[in-house]
């Protein structure tokens, strides 16, 4: 399997200020990342998707002046919530694919 880490665990910001969630894959090749949230009793929404130096893939209702998403390599990708807001309090989560040998991996979250 491959293993995705993702930093903060946690974070309390205040209003008007900006988030950072950073996402590393660290024992394969991340060609695609699909940055999630989660909502209290719901399940994972798909925010968008980015591949390492191209532009993201905003799903309706996200987009890149509120969650602007880097991708520079295959092993780290990055997502800013911009002008946080209690609206924007929920879980966010990172998962990961590698392509690039024909194989998808199915990603699994660090356990804390």
């Amino acid at each position: 399997g491959a293993l995705v880490s993702q930093q903060p665990h946690r974070a309390v910001s205040k209003s008007g200020a900006s988030v950072t969630i950073e996402c590393r894959a660290l024992d394969f090749q991340a060609t695609a990342v699909f940055w999630y949230r989660q909502f209290p009793k719901r399940g994972l929404v798909l925010m968008a998707t980015s591949n390492v130096g191209s532009d993201a893939t905003y799903e309706q209702g996200y987009n890149k002046d509120k969650i602007p998403i880097s991708h520079p390599d295959q092993t780290f990708s990055s997502l800013t919530v911009t002008r946080v807001d209690p609206a924007d309090s929920s879980l966010y989560f990172c998962g990961a694919r590698d392509t690039a040998l024909g194989r998808d991996q199915r990603p699994r979250q660090e356990s804390w």
